[in-house]
C-alpha cells in the first residue's frame, strides 16, 4: 500500500464531508490510524458484538447485512475503495450490533477504534465537527434508503442501484445485489433482462 497516496485520498474524502483538517489535525490522527487486511467472505462483525472499529477502505469491498430468521439476508450498505465504513449505530452507541459486516473481496483498510476516536475529538474541534458531519450523512442516507424501500418499485430500486454502484457493480455478487434490493435472485434476473438485457 502506498500510505502517502492513501492518506492524501483519505484527507480528500474527509474534505468532501465539509471538514477541513489542518496539518496539525492530520498529525493528531496518524498515531491512531492502523492497517488491516480481511479475506474474501470474512465476517468482520457479528450480530451481538459491539462495533469498536471504523474503516477507510483502501482496496476491496465490504457490506453490512442483517440475518433474518428464515436464513435470508438483508443487505443495508455496500461500500468500496476510498469510502468510510462501519456499523454506525453500534459504533456510535457502543451497544451490541443487530447486523453483520462482511468482506466481499480481499479487502485492505486503514482503521481507528472508538476509544481512540473519542480521545481525538477532545483534542481537536475539527475532528469532533467531522464526527457530527458523518453522523448527519449516515442519518440522511438511512432515511433515503428507507424511503426507497418503502416507496419505489423493484425496477426503480434497481435503476438507482445501477447509478449508485456503476463503477463497482460487476464486483458485487448477484445474491448480495438482490438482498440489497429486497428481492429474490430470480426476480433480479428478470429485472436485468428487462432493463439492461443481461
Amino acid at each position: 500500500m502506498n500510505i502517502f497516496l492513501e492518506l492524501t485520498l483519505f484527507r480528500a474524502k474527509i474534505k468532501s464531508f465539509g471538514a477541513i483538517p489542518t496539518d496539525e489535525d492530520i498529525a493528531l490522527m496518524l498515531p491512531i490510524l492502523k492497517e488491516k487486511t480481511f479475506k474474501k467472505g470474512e465476517i468482520i462483525l457479528k450480530a451481538g458484538e459491539i462495533c469498536s472499529e471504523a474503516y477507510y477502505i483502501t482496496k476491496g469491498l465490504m457490506r453490512c447485512f442483517h440475518q433474518m430468521p428464515n436464513d435470508t439476508q438483508k443487505t443495508y450498505v455496500i461500500s468500496c475503495e476510498h469510502n468510510l465504513f462501519t456499523e454506525h449505530s453500534s459504533f456510535i452507541s457502543q451497544r451490541p450490533s443487530l447486523d453483520y459486516i462482511e468482506a466481499l473481496e480481499d479487502t485492505n483498510v486503514m482503521y481507528f477504534n472508538y476509544d481512540d476516536l473519542m480521545a481525538l475529538y477532545k483534542k481537536s474541534h475539527e475532528w469532533e465537527s467531522f464526527g457530527r458531519k458523518i453522523s448527519d450523512i449516515n442519518f440522511i442516507a438511512a432515511k433515503n434508503r428507507l424511503h426507497t424501500l418503502m416507496n419505489d418499485d423493484a425496477a426503480t430500486r434497481y435503476r438507482k442501484f445501477l447509478e449508485s454502484y456503476k463503477d463497482s457493480i460487476h464486483r458485487i455478487p448477484q445474491n448480495v445485489i438482490a438482498s440489497y434490493l429486497g428481492i429474490t435472485p430470480q426476480s433480479l434476473s428478470r429485472l436485468k433482462r428487462e432493463i439492461d438485457g443481461n
